[in-house]
């Protein structure tokens, strides 16, 4: 899904994120929200991450506009501490709550140590890199996730008899700054396979390697627990904006650490320089790739080249958005 298309149209990071910005205004989403959401899509597709790009864009719309998510939610905080705050999502998507969450336990991180950010009642909140991503442009690592209602098992709901090994696929991501090496950012989700692998070729490998299974069941629970329950998505008003929102089950986490809190700033940032290099230069790849890479350096590399000479999009996704766009009637610059 996040290799390169063999087929695609290069397009201009600003034209992508106008035309997200749009159509998603279009669609009924408030004109702030609809700006930050464009520039997060067009940062996905920047990084080279294609599953949580701009390819996302008409299933929110569509959303928006036949009343799966609320449009224009109003966000509100139930409860703030020195260290701590929880924002309340409305039953509209989870970036812009959880965006406002990861940017207030930003200042109280720097100010205090440590600091919790978290949201309720949202639906989708995308990659989990985003907000880990902020956290670490303002001197900070951090640790985000995404959970759910507890009555939630996985993809789809509804599913008993579904393979416990495929269970959920929630965002996860800790990002770790450098300072002269690509930074170390594991953007992942917990299930060991993607959502497109699915058959009995994968479903051997439940027999050959059952322990990797295990770990990502555990890994799903945990986040979907600390993203749900923890921050507030098993009790009556979960349910309730739910029955009223119902793509907005989701609750968001964010853990934020002063990169000073124990050993003095520059003193990480080259330690996690040590392990980008020495992994690209002492270890041997992966079977079938050239390089040893931690995650990030690809991503990193990715940015500087799209961004200079234009974002390739698969040829599919781009009739996908430009069919969005007669749907909302904005016509895109790239024509």
């Amino acid at each position: 899904m996040n290799r390169p298309p063999e087929q695609f149209k290069r397009i201009p990071l600003a034209q992508l994120r106008r035309f997200a910005k749009a159509c998603l205004e279009a669609a009924g989403m408030l004109s702030d929200h609809a700006e930050q959401l464009a520039e997060l899509l067009s940062n996905g597709d920047l990084r080279g991450v294609r599953s949580h790009g701009t390819r996302a864009l008409p299933r929110y719309c569509e959303s928006l506009r036949n009343g799966q998510i609320n449009p224009q939610p109003d966000l509100e905080v139930l409860r703030e501490t020195d260290t701590a705050v929880l924002i309340d999502g409305d039953g509209g998507l989870g970036y812009a709550p959880m965006m406002l969450a990861t940017e207030k336990a930003i200042v109280k991180a720097r100010a205090k140590g440590v600091a919790v950010g978290a949201t309720c009642h949202i639906g989708h909140y995308g990659s989990a890199g985003h907000y880990v991503r902020r956290a670490m442009r303002d001197g900070c690592t951090a640790f985000s996730v995404q959970g759910g209602h507890p009555d939630y098992f996985g993809e789809g709901g509804g599913n008993k008899g579904q393979q416990a090994a495929y269970w959920g696929n929630p965002p996860i991501c800790f990002g770790l700054p450098s300072q002269d090496e690509p930074p170390l950012i594991l953007d992942a989700a917990t299930c060991i396979m993607a959502d497109y692998q699915r058959g009995e070729q994968f479903d051997a490998l439940q027999e050959l390697i059952p322990a990797a299974f295990f770990k990502s069941m555990g890994y799903t629970g945990a986040a979907t627990a600390l993203g749900g329950a923890f921050v507030g998505m098993n009790n009556p008003r979960a349910q309730a904006l739910t029955e009223k929102w119902p793509a907005a089950r989701s609750g968001g986490l964010i853990i934020v650490m002063d990169l000073g809190l124990f050993a003095p700033p520059e003193e990480f940032r080259t330690g996690v320089d040590n392990l980008v290099r020495g992994v690209r230069e002492t270890m041997a790849p992966v079977r079938g790739y050239s390089e040893a890479t931690l995650p990030g350096t690809i991503e990193c590399r990715n940015e500087e080249a799209y961004e200079r000479e234009g974002i390739p999009l698969g040829l599919e996704d781009v009739e996908q958005l430009e069919k969005t766009g007669r749907t909302f009637d904005v016509e895109p610059e790239w024509h």
